[in-house]
């Protein structure tokens, strides 16, 4: 007797760029941009180490043009990585129930976001302050 074989449907070649995956491929896309943040800060720590003359290269980088058009680019990917997420955060949780009444998920990703949202203006308060007293 043969052994049967599972019937395997024709994917199309670029299947990720089709609704409904293209939002998740778009969001998987932006964790890999903030791998590349992390390794732009790396290399600053790098650079750091080696010294001053070093350091200061990686600042004028910093500061130039296309510097600062990467660094635009990340930061939309962080938004929309950090959107995407608490967007999902609700379908991956289980039930949540406060006071014998169930959480709306809209009401769940709106108060995350929010709390993000918060922390992020207190680190940027605390740098700027600490920045002002240095």
């Amino acid at each position: 007797m043969s052994e049967s074989r599972p019937y395997l449907r024709a994917q199309p070649r670029h299947w990720w760029a089709h609704q409904p995956y293209r939002a998740y491929t778009i969001r998987e896309l932006s964790g890999v941009a903030l791998a590349i943040y992390a390794a732009i800060l790396l290399a600053g720590l790098v650079c750091l180490a080696r010294g001053p003359d070093a350091f200061e290269a990686f600042r004028h980088f910093l500061a130039s043009p296309v510097s600062l058009l990467i660094h635009l680019l990340l930061l939309a990917a962080a938004i929309w990585h950090m959107w995407t997420w608490f967007q999902i955060l609700p379908k991956t949780m289980p039930k949540l129930v406060w006071r014998g009444k169930l959480i709306r998920q809209d009401v769940m990703s709106r108060t995350a976001t929010l709390a993000a949202v918060a922390c992020s203006i207190a680190l940027l308060a605390l740098f700027v302050v600490v920045g002002a007293n240095i």
